[in-house]
Parts: C-alpha cells; structure tokens; sequence
C-alpha cells in the first residue's frame, strides 16, 4: 500500500498539505507555500463549494463564505516561504460541509511567458477543505454490481454524512477453491456524503476466465473497509 502523499506539489513550488480539515475543535489551520524555482511567484488564493453530481461528477460553485483564506495574494521569493492561513466562520451541521482551496499560480511581469520554443505554463494546486459535521459518520456499501462480457460494472455509495475516500479498490477473481485468479485495483476516488461514485464497463482480465466463481471488492485505506462479492457461476469470459 502507497502511503499517503503529506504535500501538494509543482515543479517549482509546494504547499504542505494535501487537504485542509476543519472542525469546531479546529477552527483554522496554517499552510506554508515554498518557492524552490529560482525566480519569485506570485499567487491568488480563492475558496469554492464543492459538490458532486448523483453520478459523482465534481462540481464547483462559488463560495457561501463558510469558510475564509488569508491572504489572498502572495508573493513567495526563490527559496523562501509565505504562510496561508484557512479558518471556517459557521457552526458545524449535520452533513459535513465540503470546499476546494484554489492557489493559482500568477504570470510574473519580470519573466518572460516564453523562452525560445519553450511556454512557461502557470499551475494551480486544489485542495480539498472539510468541515467536520457535528456528529461525523463515515460508512459507505457497493451497490448494482455486475459483469458481463467480462467487464464489471458497479457503484461506490456513501451512505454517511461525510466524505469517502479510497487509495484505490482491489478486485480479484476466485477459483471454486478460493483460489485468486486475479487481482487488479480500481482508480482512487472521493465520494462526498449521500453521493455516489459508478464504476462502468471495467475490463476484467481473461487469463483462466472461465474458473472464476466470484469477484471480490474491497476499498483500500477506508475505516472500516468496503467490501461485495459478486457470484460468477458461469466465469467471467467474454
């Protein structure tokens, strides 16, 4: 298992965090940005909900102003670093709360935008931000699994009031005998309270296909694990 990454990171510069979590015990945290380009890099820092579709296609909307980033504009010289502080301005509710803290990369009017045949291209980080519902209740179940023509089809639920999310999803194919088969693991994934993630039309691997008697899936790095098992009487070939 990959651990899990403690920095957002670009060419030149990184933020020490991967995701932002607020709660009524943390009401702010502090970030730091460092330059490790050789020129100064200026940034602007914005908030925005974030929400997802029944298909668990990501949406971005304008802020409510739940919650606040300061400042807003940064400058950060070679080698150095600029502090960001993220706080939330409301009480918590039932249902966690979800954002993404935008820090975009700025043009920078004392260095060219290209050199030669070379196009300086401008980045922006996205950090997830959480706030913690009163009473946080994490717990999702797989639903709708199928397979057919060897290919797998299912739906990743949340059935909570906060976010889910995988390092991946391991599925294996089993013998009669308990036998793996197989073994290969979906795509990472978030999934925000009461939405859902589809998985369609996963190519299943063919090698012995006609042994398999059952697919299994697990979630990798959730508490608790989620866990199916699909029967497959007839094997999973195309």
């Amino acid at each position: 298992m990959l651990p899990l990454p403690s920095a957002a990171q670009s060419t030149e510069f990184y933020l020490n965090a991967v995701r932002v979590e607020l709660s009524a015990r943390q009401r702010t945290v502090l970030l730091t940005i460092t330059n490790t380009g050789p020129a100064p890099i200026n940034f602007e820092v914005s908030l925005r909900q974030w929400q997802q579709t029944n298909e668990g296609q990501d949406e971005l909307s304008e802020s409510d102003g739940g919650v606040v980033a300061f400042p807003l504009l940064l400058s950060v010289p070679p080698g150095e670093q600029r502090n960001l502080r993220v706080g939330v301005r409301q009480p918590p509710v039932d249902q966690e709360r979800t954002y993404r803290l935008l820090v975009a990369e700025l043009p920078n009017p004392n260095v060219p935008e290209t050199q030669g045949a070379q196009l300086r291209i401008l980045k922006t980080l996205s950090l997830p931000v959480f706030i913690e519902p009163v009473t946080p209740q994490r717990q999702g179940e797989f639903v709708n699994g199928s397979i057919q023509q060897g290919r797998l089809t299912v739906t990743l639920r949340n059935t909570g009031n906060v976010h889910i999310q995988t390092l991946g999803t391991v599925v294996q194919g089993k013998s009669e005998q308990g036998t793996v088969v197989f073994e290969q693991t979906l795509d990472s994934v978030y999934v925000l309270a009461n939405r859902q993630r589809e998985f369609r039309n996963i190519p299943l691997p063919q090698t012995n296909c006609a042994q398999v008697r059952q697919v299994t899936l697990q979630t990798v790095a959730t508490t608790p694990a989620i866990t199916a098992t699909i029967p497959t009487p007839n094997g999973i070939c195309r």
